[in-house]
């Protein structure tokens, strides 16, 4: 039997058995879906507030205390997965070599924390990282690694900071440390368009 008829086989079996179950217990009630207009909690409307059309000036620090390369681009955020996480493309215009990012920002009600995750075209990991919110400075703070291409095994510790100014403004700066201390690498500052 191929593997993938094995696995559908177990599947039905598995869910008949649990019908078998169902049908057995007295007022038992058939499982249910969420309501698709279940409203977020805060966390994630919060983070839905940022979702739209934004121009982004980056700040590149290829080495720290060194005058930061300048480059615009522009970024779209969205929610998606039910509005479960926030979705961002990031497309930077450096003359050289055009940059494309890929992140999540998303709160995890199990864990009580957020998280963060970027992918872009620099690099062929997942950098991940968990944090919290401050509301009285309405400022997220994410710590993470990342694995490190010029030693084996080895990781770079991060820090990410996603400070919102208002409605139409935030700032996201991104820190690295190679062992030498904390060094800000990159910082973004977005503005809306839409």
């Amino acid at each position: 039997m191929s593997p993938v008829r094995a696995l559908f086989l177990g599947f039905t079996l598995m869910t008949a058995s649990a019908a078998c179950l169902a049908a057995d217990v007295p007022n038992a009630k058939p499982p249910t879906a969420p309501a698709s207009n279940e409203q977020p909690d805060p966390q994630h409307a919060r983070l839905a507030s940022m979702a739209g059309r934004w121009t982004v000036k980056q700040s590149l620090w290829m080495k720290p205390g060194e005058q930061p390369r300048i480059d615009h681009g522009s970024a779209t955020l969205s929610m998606v997965l039910n509005g479960r996480h926030l979705r961002q493309d990031l497309h930077i215009d450096s003359p050289d070599k055009p940059f494309d990012g890929l992140g999540y920002i998303g709160y995890d009600n199990a864990t009580s924390e957020y998280f963060s995750t970027w992918m872009d075209v620099n690099f062929t990991g997942l950098v991940l990282a968990q944090g919290g919110f401050d509301t009285a400075t309405s400022t997220y703070t994410f710590k993470g690694s990342m694995a490190d291409a010029s030693r084996a095994g080895a990781k770079i510790p991060l820090r990410e900071v996603l400070r919102v100014i208002d409605n139409n403004h935030f700032t996201y700066e991104y820190y690295e440390d190679h062992g030498a201390g904390e060094a800000l690498a990159v910082r973004l500052e977005y503005t809306r368009e839409s």
